[in-house]
């Protein structure tokens, strides 16, 4: 990644400055810029050739042939959050790719560019497929959903012989896609949400038989399929402005001594409105969600889905004042939905704080794609579960199988560990689904021989993390 400079004259006060420009990844990179002098914004673009030219475009103003004129210089850099005010190379800070370099180390950089061209070839070559699997997901059109899979996934990984295939091959798609960002997440968010969710649909909850029809209940509601829907909706927002993204995946991981630096960074991009819109939208969206997790957590508690008893530590307005049922929770605020679970604020922008910089703003828009993906999983184990079948506890789905009815020649072993369900329960649910993780089989999906997923890195976290449970390999 190089810098090229660029005089130009400001449309407004006629002051020459030389714009050193970073030369990202983008062929068209979209820019403004501020003259320092009048405080004037004009919007640009820098046209990459893919080699070594480069074009400069002007919404106004116009191109000097030369610097001899210039009083002012910006610093700009389309992909990397840069310091404004470094004139050349030779000031700290000169360099926006050589100052990360510093902070993030060689194999930090390079793992952040490396997370970018793998999205970008995913997107192109799969991004257009991936969408209409969704429509076709969403609409519950098994029929082109199937066909639209060829494209995907291999024919042996492809199988639909089971409703609940069908719930997980979709997701399974864009966890996979946005596997390159959520392995560089400092705070490993995503695995941390999708590993204590996945956690509460294991057979030897005392209480696993109240999710079941819980589920059951919910998933074909007009509320969970729009939800469901608008999920889908802010993640393709998300896509959308993908490149726009990546400085806040690049600022999240700066160790903890550096994060300061963000607030002096500045990034000359012009997709506030569409990254604000995103922010909230998703946050809106992810609140709805909160009605399933927390009827979850109350089932797997309590026995029963509406039973809300305070939570240590929450506000005591709210805890004085608990929902009658889960209908009267998902009429409440989303500041009183959050006390459920504890979970902090997540206001960008408050009236007794200080604006916050663009840098930063872009950093937490970047984020709520975590709770995004958790989200769409919530809803996908729940709509698996919803296809679970009552069946005789003898048919229990024993530990360590292979995904098969447990035989008639388990049977004794399969009554003894039916006893963990309690004395009176005649009846266990049974999942045909994998076991938990095991290494990866030849020809399994997870083990690199399957297009485009050869991502060692990948495996290695998802094996770390369990991220694929009994109803989730």
């Amino acid at each position: 990644m190089g810098i090229t400079r660029c005089p130009v004259e400001c449309p407004g006060c006629k002051t020459g400055i030389v714009l050193r420009l970073g030369v990202g990844h983008e062929k068209r990179q979209a820019f403004f810029y501020v003259c320092p002098k009048c405080q004037a914004a004009t919007k640009g673009a820098l046209i990459w050739d893919g080699g070594a030219g480069t074009r400069l475009e002007l919404a106004d103003g116009r191109k000097l042939k030369s610097e001899k004129h210039c009083t002012e210089v910006v610093t700009i850099n389309p992909e990397i959050p840069a310091f404004a005010g470094a004139k050349s190379m030779a000031e700290p800070g000169g360099s926006a790719f050589i100052t990360f370099f510093q902070w993030l180390g060689g194999d930090g950089i390079q793992q952040c560019q490396g997370a970018f061209y793998q999205m970008r070839h995913l997107l192109d070559s799969d991004w257009n497929g991936l969408s209409r699997l969704t429509t076709y997901y969403l609409n519950r059109d098994w029929k082109h959903y199937d066909a639209a899979l060829e494209g995907l996934l291999p024919e042996e990984h492809r199988s639909v012989s089971a409703d609940w295939m069908r719930e997980h091959h979709i997701h399974y798609l864009y966890e996979l896609l946005f596997s390159a960002i959520w392995v560089l997440d400092p705070g490993k968010n995503f695995m941390e949400m999708k590993v204590a969710w996945n956690a509460l649909w294991s057979p030897d909850r005392p209480h696993f038989k109240n999710l079941v029809p819980f589920a059951q209940a919910e998933v074909n509601t007009p509320l969970f399929e729009s939800t469901q829907r608008a999920l889908f909706e802010q993640i393709g927002r998300y896509v959308n402005l993908m490149s726009a993204m990546f400085p806040g995946l690049l600022c999240d991981m700066l160790p903890e001594k550096h994060q300061p630096e963000v607030d002096r960074l500045r990034l000359f991009r012009d997709e506030f409105e569409l990254l604000r819109d995103l922010y909230i939208q998703g946050f809106e969206t992810s609140h709805k969600v909160l009605r399933w997790v927390i009827g979850t957590l109350n089932a797997d508690i309590h026995g029963d889905p509406n039973r809300f008893l305070p939570v240590p530590g929450m506000n005591p307005q709210v805890a004085n004042r608990p929902p009658k049922n889960l209908d009267a929770f998902t009429n409440l605020p989303n500041a009183s939905k959050r006390e459920w679970l504890i979970l902090p604020t997540g206001l960008i922008q408050r009236d007794d704080r200080p604006p916050l910089p663009y840098t930063r703003f872009v950093q937490q828009v970047h984020r709520i794609l975590h709770p995004l993906l958790a989200c769409i999983t919530v809803l996908k184990i729940m709509r698996i579960y919803s296809t679970v079948k009552w069946v005789d506890w003898y048919s229990l789905l024993l530990p360590g199988a292979t995904g098969e009815w447990a035989s008639r020649r388990s049977r004794p072993r399969a009554e003894e560990k039916a006893g963990r369900f309690g004395r009176d329960d005649s009846y266990c649910v049974a999942f045909m689904s994998e076991p938990k993780l095991r290494p990866p089989r030849k020809g399994h999906p997870r083990s690199g021989k399957c297009k485009p997923y050869q991502v060692k890195q990948v495996r290695n976290v998802i094996t770390n993390y369990r991220l694929a449970g009994e109803a989730d390999a």
